[in-house]
């Protein structure tokens, strides 16, 4: 989740944006954040992967998945999530937003949203008070009704069901 808030404030100093397209894997990261309420944490790793899929934290059909994350083994625990991922000269490159631990401990692969998503959604927050999503105006069935439909036709159905279109 992203957030803007306007701050009326002359003396602040801006964090400096850098580019995700241009770390590249092996680099050195920081992971900036809180977790389990120790503040200003940081924690140091590398880029594992960028344009990491990560559709195994999807908790159901219907969340919205960025398919190009930035992976690090830096750690990424509960409370860093929101927090900076800063490249070695200080600059933002993506936002720590999960990990991944098959056993359920802190200990696992952390993943953080690339900082050029991150300036597309910020520009657009702040232009339209909300994240835009692409949209062709139709509505459709889901997987249930078109499985229901397929057994009463008798005859499988393939693609998408479109029950709406504008």
């Amino acid at each position: 989740d992203l957030a803007v808030i306007k701050i009326d404030q002359t003396e602040l100093i801006a964090m400096q944006w850098g580019n995700s397209d241009l770390i590249n894997i092996g680099e050195w990261v920081l992971a900036v954040g809180n977790p389990y309420t120790f503040n200003s944490t940081v924690t140091a790793g590398i880029v594992s992967a960028k344009a990491r899929n990560i559709d195994i934290l999807r908790k159901n059909a219907n969340d919205l998945s960025i398919e190009s994350f930035i992976q690090t083994d830096a750690a990424v625990n509960p409370g860093n999530s929101g927090g900076p991922l800063l490249d070695a000269k200080g600059r933002l490159v993506g936002v720590n937003t999960a990990i991944y631990s098959p056993s359920g401990a802190s200990a696992g692969i952390g993943f953080a949203i690339p900082v050029d998503t991150v300036r597309r959604i910020v520009n657009q927050l702040i232009r339209y008070g909300r994240m835009l999503r692409p949209s062709m105006g139709i509505t459709v069935a889901d997987d249930q009704m078109t499985r229901g439909l397929a057994q009463r036709l008798g005859t499988p159905l393939e693609g998408v069901l479109v029950m709406e279109a504008p």
